[in-house]
């Protein structure tokens, strides 16, 4: 006989998930590799996408996973680990981590994989959080756009809870966090077609592809150290150093995304369910989290 589960189980199983893998970087990389294992599809990607992506392999030295819809998250994944910043705070072995972002991780992955749980069990619960929701769409039906939805909308909420703790990073820090978030609803952009770059910009945003994969080992986009400080670092991440990298932030930053920055908001605020990240911009500039 059956035994049934209740919502409230499942959300007490996935806290404990999440409490177990806290302050183990390894271990919330191997719980989201799992869950791409099961419900990445990427059966769908060699079919989409080409021959390019029949296999993992390398892409320009770049390691490409074969996780089908979690390349995208396992690669950022990893750079954050590098990076160092969801290292536990109080562990004399290594640097301390980032509470922002390990904050913001963790509750990410709740969202996920509570869905998953549910996904698996068959037990619905429309009060629950919308990223959950968001999640369990992207389960039952695959594809770039459902995706983007339930991973940003997760992203998205980490952002609002956290902002006490995105307040105490670091004044660069904090540019980085919105650099970081307006590429990633621009590659929300460009999955909804709502860009000038049509079917070729939703192919190289798609989260099957290799693309974050492939920027996250630019140091000048994404930065190793942590906490940013500093006019050099500034100047880095802003894409002011006179290099081919410089260059391409430049181009993608302050020439495609920023000047368009208050409708990209707009649009995300309605396909995430999250009319707070029009409150992240003003005057056409990003400042989160004031």
């Amino acid at each position: 006989m059956a035994t049934t589960v209740t919502y409230d189980e499942l959300v007490a199983q996935t806290l404990a998930m999440c409490a177990a893998v806290s302050n183990s970087p390894q271990g919330r990389l191997q719980l989201r590799e799992a869950y791409y294992g099961k419900y990445g599809f990427p059966l769908l990607a060699r079919q989409e996408l080409g021959n390019a992506f029949d296999k993992p392999g390398a892409v320009h030295g770049v390691d490409l996973p074969d996780l089908g819809y979690g390349n995208s998250e396992i690669a950022f994944l990893k750079w954050e680990i590098k990076r160092g910043v969801l290292n536990p705070m109080d562990d004399a072995s290594m640097p301390a981590g980032s509470p922002w972002w390990r904050d913001v991780n963790l509750r990410f992955i709740y969202y996920s994989e509570l869905a998953g749980l549910m996904f698996e069990n068959n037990v619905s619960e429309p009060e629950a959080p919308v990223a959950t929701l968001n999640w369990l769409n992207y389960l039952h039906s695959p594809s770039a756009k459902t995706w983007y939805c339930a991973h940003n909308t997760s992203i998205l909420a980490g952002f609002e809870r956290y902002k006490a703790q995105a307040a105490q990073e670091e004044s660069v820090e904090q540019v980085f966090l919105n650099i970081t978030l307006y590429r990633l609803m621009f590659a929300q952009a460009l999955v909804e077609d709502a860009t000038m770059f049509g079917e070729l910009g939703a192919i190289m945003a798609d989260p099957r592809g290799f693309a974050v994969a492939l920027i996250t080992h630019l140091p000048d986009f994404y930065p190793l150290n942590y906490p940013l400080h500093g006019l050099n670092d500034l100047r880095i991440i802003e894409g002011w150093e006179l290099n081919l990298q410089g260059l391409g932030i430049r181009i993608l930053d302050h020439d495609i995304i920023l000047p368009h920055l208050t409708a990209l908001y707009q649009a995300c605020a309605h396909w995430d369910s999250a009319p707070f990240i029009n409150s992240y911009v003003k005057d056409g500039k990003p400042v989160y989290p004031q």
